[in-house]
């Protein structure tokens, strides 16, 4: 009788803890759902807000002219549907591809929603001035035809300016050339 009573209740516990994941699960937005999966590592910097700009100078490396208009040619990529593209540029990261993934999720970057329905189209492009390895990028699951040779081309093209620590062409290059190749793929003029 205790075997049975027993087993009735480690059922009842099993399927009403079940019963609950799944209406948690239900209500919660698909968006909120990924945001909340976004998470700082340990010893690494906060993440900055996306305020104003595309641009997110927390390094004081670029000019404030070169954030404007890098962070025009980002926004015609939002306007246009193609993506969400930031450029972050701070000191302190130490796992930049870990990194750069888990801000774009912090940023809920994309359209929300799933890719197969034409969201999540974030790009993060990373800049860390006090590293080696100085150019990271993180790209969305939204965009899979956006595959490492095209951001190698981009990389090529805005590397050396990185390099030589000169970051108002650095930035002004990333956000041009980005445009250029999602467009190119996208088949959209510019």
């Amino acid at each position: 009788m205790r075997k049975t009573c027993f087993l009735f209740v480690f059922l009842a516990l099993l399927f009403n803890a079940c019963s609950k994941d799944e209406q948690a699960d239900q209500q919660m937005p698909e968006a909120s759902k990924y945001g909340d999966q976004a998470r700082v590592l340990t010893g690494e910097p906060a993440f900055p807000a996306l305020e104003k700009s595309w641009i997110i100078d927390k390094a004081n490396a670029v000019s404030l002219e070169v954030e404007r208009t890098a962070d025009a040619v980002l926004q015609s990529l939002q306007d246009d549907g193609l993506a969400e593209v930031v450029v972050l540029i701070i000191t302190g990261v130490k796992k930049p591809g870990d990194y750069a993934t888990q801000y774009g999720r912090f940023l809920q970057l994309g359209k929300a929603g799933p890719a197969s329905d034409g969201g999540n189209r974030g790009i993060v492009w990373l800049v860390r001035p006090d590293a080696d390895e100085k150019m990271t990028i993180s790209v969305g699951r939204g965009l899979p035809g956006f595959t490492s040779q095209d951001y190698g081309e981009i990389m090529d093209a805005v590397g050396d300016y990185c390099q030589f620590n000169n970051y108002d062409k650095c930035v002004q290059r990333l956000a041009e050339k980005t445009s250029e190749v999602l467009r190119r793929l996208q088949k959209v003029k510019p």
